[in-house]
C-alpha cells in the first residue's frame, strides 16, 4: 500500500508549451514590477530628501521666528521698565516742590502754634485780649 501511494506521488507532472508561455508572461510579469518597484522606490528617496530639505527650512525660519519674537519680548519688558523708572522718577520729581512747601508749613505751623501759646500766656493777665482768643476759639 505505501508503494502504491509513492506511485501515484513520484509521477512525473505533464509540463506543456501553454505552462511555459504562462511561466514566461509571469516572469515578464514580476520583472516589470520589480522594475516599477525599483522606480517607486527611487521616487520615494527623492520625496523624502525633497521632505527633508524642506522640514530644514521650516526648522530654520521657525528658529528665526523665535528668535525674533524672543527679540520683540525683551524689547516689550525693557520698555515697560524704563516706563516705570520714569514714572517713578518724574513723580519724585514732580513731588519736590510740594515737599518743600509742606516743610516750610510745618516749620510755620510750628512758630504759629507757639505764637498762640505765648498768646494764650498773655491773655491769663489781659481779659480783652482773652475776649477775642475765646471769639475765634484758640482758648
Amino acid at each position: 500500500m505505501f508503494l502504491w501511494a509513492q506511485e501515484s506521488i513520484n509521477q512525473p507532472v505533464p509540463y506543456t508549451l501553454a505552462d511555459r508561455d504562462r511561466l514566461i508572461r509571469l516572469e515578464e510579469r514580476v520583472a516589470r514590477v520589480e522594475k516599477e518597484l525599483t522606480l517607486f522606490r527611487e521616487q520615494y528617496r527623492q520625496e523624502m530628501a525633497e521632505l527633508r530639505a524642506q522640514l530644514a527650512r521650516m526648522e530654520s525660519r521657525s528658529d528665526a521666528q523665535f528668535y525674533t519674537l524672543l527679540s520683540l519680548i525683551g524689547l516689550m519688558l525693557a520698555s515697560i521698565a524704563g516706563l516705570i523708572g520714569f514714572i517713578l522718577w518724574d513723580r519724585r520729581k514732580a513731588l519736590e516742590p510740594i515737599e518743600k512747601e509742606v516743610n516750610e508749613l510745618r516749620k510755620d505751623s510750628i512758630k504759629l502754634s507757639r505764637l498762640v501759646q505765648s498768646l494764650r500766656e498773655y491773655a491769663r493777665t489781659h481779659p480783652d485780649l482773652a475776649e477775642i482768643l475765646r471769639q475765634y476759639e484758640l482758648v
